[in-house]
């Protein structure tokens, strides 16, 4: 290596040891037998208390190469920092594209792909450099180094890509490759697929080390890949089960409106006048047919919340005249219970702006549970001024909740005592949904309970 000065440099090691200081001999005699037989060998050069690791490796062209490291170096090393990204990622496009960019700079590679079995097809989900012309295409699985790699489960080589009658190469026609090197993706002993790596044409073959490094790159990539695509078809469940319950009830409102206006013209009896009984049945319908279409909404609103399709549409109101119209709904349903009501509204006018329909309808959910689960004592709704936010305050002397359960409340469908929640109904679904559209809101719902003492939930929102 010539200086600036045009004299010779020596080269070192990244330790700044000469490298001609290491014994030439174990060397050379590598470099020939390589060129003799083609196979990859390595050798340890010592030199006191200093040694190198050396692999000679030849190209098709007859070409030599030789990589130089240290013994013992932890090589492995980004292929922890590998799995620690990888981890982090749920979405499978992403871990593809960074497994392909992975194994390509691991292997030394042209390019990189990932492969996966799709009955008697393979198809390239994701590739990038040389292979990338590739990503997308289909091939027969018959006769193809992905069938091999998914019978053997066990790395796969081949030297001369171009040179070899396999499907892909049929399929792709445009792909130039030579030595090409394919590991397994197995996790929980099930096949994913298939990563591979490429050089171009005329490159030195994958050496041993290297198909070593692509099977452990596989490996850690394909726990990664596992967890992702269970996410994945546990995210797709839960938008079918939330398509499921929208359309469903969707389909009930329908005749359920229908229903409800016939009990309003024989209430108002204008088809005919009714006795007392007829009449009391009547009524005893008419709160049937209003609790199926309370949970019918909670229905609607819980499956457009999970599919984000809630929107927020603010106006401008006065916090006590929320208060008030939540009161008259909720305090005949506390008389009826023979429960004391009282509504505390402040002299000072707190004007708001937010969504006037949603905060109702969280705050008469957080009044009708209140009522729901007092048995006996008193129901109070107030207003309290916080900084820059507004609290609705619901306060009740009911049954109470256990500390270790507070945050279950919120959970969807959850139950904290099935007996209970038989006793006084509901879908489980009415907390959960209000938190959700408190956050919605940019606020949040806050609890206190103690047990056998009753329960205050605050409704938290900003005033603008």
């Amino acid at each position: 290596m010539a200086g600036a000065n045009g004299a010779a440099t020596p080269l070192t090691t990244t330790g700044g040891v000469p490298l001609a200081s290491f014994p030439a001999a174990p060397l050379v005699d590598a470099l020939r037998a390589t060129a003799a037989d083609g196979a990859p060998r390595r050798v340890v050069l010592a030199d006191g208390g200093n040694t190198l690791e050396a692999e000679v490796c030849r190209a098709r062209d007859g070409r030599l190469f030789v990589a130089l490291g240290y013994p013992g170096a932890d090589e492995f090393e980004p292929l922890r920092d590998l799995a620690r990204q990888m981890a982090g990622i749920v979405d499978t496009g992403a871990i593809l594209d960074i497994l392909c960019e992975a194994a390509a700079a691991q292997c030394d590679a042209s390019g990189a792909a990932v492969l996966k079995a799709i009955r008697s097809e393979g198809e390239v989900v994701a590739a990038i450099g040389s292979l990338a012309v590739s990503k997308g295409r289909r091939f027969p699985l018959a006769g193809s180094l992905a069938r091999e790699v998914i019978r053997t489960r066990d790395i796969v080589r081949v030297d001369d890509f171009l040179g070899s009658p396999r499907p892909l190469r049929g399929a792709v026609p445009e792909l130039r490759v030579g030595p090409v090197l394919l590991a397994p993706l197995v996790a929980h002993d099930t096949m994913l697929g298939v990563l591979a790596v490429a050089r171009d044409i005329g490159a030195p073959t994958f050496t041993a080390r290297e198909a070593h490094r692509l099977r452990v790159i596989a490996d850690h990539a394909a726990l990664a890949f596992w967890k992702a695509e269970l996410l994945e078809q546990a995210q797709a469940a839960d938008r079918a089960k939330s398509r499921f319950l929208a359309t469903v009830s969707h389909e009930l409102r329908t005749p359920l409106t229908a229903l409800a206006g016939y009990g309003e013209l024989l209430a108002d009896q204008v088809i005919g006048p009714l006795s007392e009984s007829q009449l009391d049945v009547l009524e005893r319908m008419r709160a049937v047919t209003q609790h199926l279409s309370v949970v019918i909404e909670e229905v609607l609103t819980f499956s457009s919340l999970e599919g984000g399709h809630e929107t927020v549409r603010p106006t401008d109101f006065l916090a006590a005249d929320l208060l008030r119209a939540t009161a008259a709904v909720v305090e005949p349903l506390a008389r009826q219970k023979h429960l004391a009501f009282h509504a505390a509204v402040p002299d000072e006018a707190i004007r708001m702006t937010s969504d006037v329909d949603k905060i109702r309808q969280v705050l008469v959910n957080l009044a009708g549970n209140a009522v729901k689960f007092t048995e006996k004592g008193s129901i109070c709704l107030s207003l309290e001024r916080r900084d820059g936010d507004v609290a609705f305050l619901v306060t009740d002397t009911g049954i109470g909740i256990a500390k270790d359960n507070l945050e279950r409340l919120f959970q969807p469908f959850a139950q904290l005592d099935a007996g209970l929640t038989r006793r006084h109904g509901g879908t489980g679904l009415g907390l959960y949904i209000s938190r959700r559209l408190a956050e919605l809101l940019g606020g949040r719902i806050e609890v206190e309970s103690e047990p056998g003492k009753g329960t205050r939930f605050a409704l938290v929102l900003p005033r603008d």
